[in-house]
């Protein structure tokens, strides 16, 4: 299906309702104020993906949430490895080097927030369509970008031919950068946006 601009822009507001809600969890989280804005969605085709996330042969922490419910899909929020040490800085605050691939600690932590992230876009959504979605358990993978995405795409389940790109800005901590994906299954996306009216 092709998606309009009014449904972008649908999609673009409850983002940033979404964001002010993770805003206020990571706030409280980090002990800090924490500003979270959605700038732009896309709705993209999967050729188009890897040239978005682009370098995928570098290595990156990402979270990933399998999203059940009435309008199922995969949620995925992509850390570049500094973003994502910066990030786990912050919140055992401490400037100490910490090691992604191995601290166990490191890993729960970016879990979280990529939980927190994920599970506020999904309560806004629900909100406003009326459709029922419900994270799993994070799951992180700290790897090439390239091969965590391909292990995605593969898993069992038919995938909607268009990608959601949220693109996510976080102030109140310096450098930050992060890119939500949202792969809704087959017919999910229509059905979402049919329940939004756009």
């Amino acid at each position: 299906m092709d998606v309009n601009q009014i449904q972008l822009d649908a999609l673009k507001e409850i983002g940033n309702i979404g964001s002010g809600h993770a805003a206020t969890a990571l706030s409280i989280l980090l002990q800090r104020r924490i500003g979270m804005s959605v700038p732009e969605v896309w709705a993209v085709s999967f050729e188009q993906v890897a040239g978005i996330i682009g370098q995928l042969d570098a290595p990156q922490a990402v979270v990933y949430v399998k999203v059940e419910g009435d309008a199922p899909g995969k949620a995925v929020f992509f850390f570049p490895i500094p973003s994502a040490e910066i990030m786990v800085q912050a919140l055992f605050q401490t400037e100490e080097s910490l090691d992604l691939f191995s601290d166990e600690m490191a890993q729960s932590a970016l879990k979280e927030v990529g939980n927190i992230m994920v599970s506020s876009f999904l309560i806004a959504l629900t909100q406003f369509s009326g459709i029922p979605l419900q994270p799993s358990v994070p799951a992180l993978a700290v790897d090439m970008a390239g091969a965590i995405l391909d292990a995605i795409l593969i898993e069992e389940g038919t995938l909607d031919d268009h990608v959601l790109f949220i693109d996510t800005q976080i102030t109140g901590i310096p450098q930050i950068e992060g890119q939500f994906i949202f792969l809704p299954d087959e017919g999910s996306l229509e059905k979402l946006l049919g329940a939004l009216g756009v």
